[in-house]
Parts: structure tokens; sequence; C-alpha cells
């Protein structure tokens, strides 16, 4: 009769485990790639929304300047700041909207 060890227990479990915290660490690194890659995109997002918000202004700007007898930058810009807060006291109230296409 054969009898088995602690050490011949052991030397079975040992390759499961290994196996196990490979899996385990594989899948905590995948997770860490996916969250960044989430806020990475977040952050595109954002900035995309910045810069579309900035030539939203420079249009209106320049259709200001051009369509508004006698208008000056100065005139122009006042009338934006104004529509601005307007705008920032209904902010309840606005849908977001994106015009992008992918």
């Amino acid at each position: 009769m054969s009898s088995i060890t602690a050490n011949d227990v052991d030397a079975g479990t040992q390759p499961a485990r290994s196996r196990m915290f490979w899996v385990l660490l594989g899948a905590l690194a995948a997770g860490q790639l996916f969250a960044f890659w989430l806020l990475c995109s977040h952050q595109v997002r954002k900035a995309e929304a910045r810069h579309n918000e900035t030539v939203v202004q420079q249009m209106a700007l320049a259709d200001c300047l051009q369509y508004i007898p006698g208008s000056t930058i100065a005139s122009c810009t006042a009338r934006g700041d104004v529509q601005a807060s307007a705008d920032k006291a209904n902010v309840s109230a606005a849908v977001p909207v994106s015009f992008s296409f992918r």
C-alpha cells in the first residue's frame, strides 16, 4: 500500500494555485486597462465638447459682426455674454445633444 504524504498533496495543488494566480493577475490587468480606456475616452469627449463650444462661439461672433449693422466686437461679445448667462440659468432644462458621427 502506498500512502499519500502532505508533500504529495502540495505538489499536486501547486500548479493549480499558480495557474489561478496568473489568471487573477491577468484579469486585474485587463480591468485596469479597461478603466484607463474609459477614463481616456471620457477626457477626449470633454475636450471635443470644449472645442465645439469654442467653434460655436467664434461662429456666433462672426455672424453678429456680419449681420448686425454697426456692431463691434465689444457689442457682439456683450451680446454673447448675456446669452451665455441666460443659458446657464436654464441649465436644468437643457438636453445634451451630440452631432458627431463615427
